[in-house]
């Protein structure tokens, strides 16, 4: 069995994550949603994607936890291949998350709210970066609990400030420049040039989210004993 195959088994073990893969994106389209911008929904799934990337790369920490990144240094396996499929064993996990949510809520808000496709790519590239940023963030720390906890507070201060826990709009002008530093923030910035179908800012947004990953990547890849 690969380690691409071995990480999906794994993962779709746990309950929890066939629930933030399946259900919880479901759960979002029943949210109220507000005036002059898109529906809440579609910023509240940021928040769910960034918690879904930082849960399938629980397998990455715990690896590392059991030093089976020492055991892989005389496997016939570079430490790169296994990082890439246990990545993109996560990252298929949370096209699928995306895709299932795009579909429901062009069913539920119907075809002319926006521009679906569009909207998935941007979805995608925010994935991309989630799961770069948690894969960073744990090579920092030796226990997923303790990555964890401190990760619980950390995320939901990103979101909120950042626009997707509740509209950008509502912040004051000066904290509204401050949080462009951000890599949540350009998910809500997409957003945001979606519904004023403002194509210059929406490639501007992927592009930035683009840069993100790789800079989480290169931290994050690095291998730690």
């Amino acid at each position: 069995m690969t380690i691409f195959l071995f990480a999906l088994r794994e993962h779709l073990k746990s309950r929890l994550i066939l629930a933030m893969l399946l259900v919880f994106p479901l759960v979002l389209l029943f949210i109220p949603s507000l005036p002059d911008s898109l529906p809440m929904a579609l910023s509240l799934f940021g928040l769910l994607d960034f918690y879904s990337a930082f849960l399938l790369s629980r397998l990455i920490v715990e690896d590392r936890m059991r030093s089976v990144v020492v055991r892989i240094a005389a496997a016939p396996i570079s430490h790169l291949q296994y990082l890439a499929n246990h990545l993109c064993a996560s990252l298929a996990l949370l096209v699928v998350q995306n895709v299932v949510f795009v579909v429901t809520a062009r069913v539920v808000y119907g075809n002319s709210l926006t521009n679906w496709g569009v909207l998935l790519v941007v979805y995608l590239c925010y994935a991309i970066m989630t799961l770069s940023f948690s894969l960073a963030w744990n090579s920092l720390f030796r226990s997923y609990a303790v990555s964890f906890s401190l990760f619980s507070g950390l995320g939901s201060i990103m979101c909120l400030v950042s626009g997707l826990s509740f509209p950008l709009r509502f912040l004051p002008p000066n904290l509204q420049k401050a949080v462009r530093i951000l890599p949540t923030y350009w998910l809500a910035h997409a957003l945001d040039a979606l519904y004023h179908t403002d194509r210059a800012a929406i490639a501007l947004a992927c592009l930035v989210l683009g840069a993100y990953s790789a800079i989480f990547l290169l931290l994050g890849s690095k291998r730690r004993l």
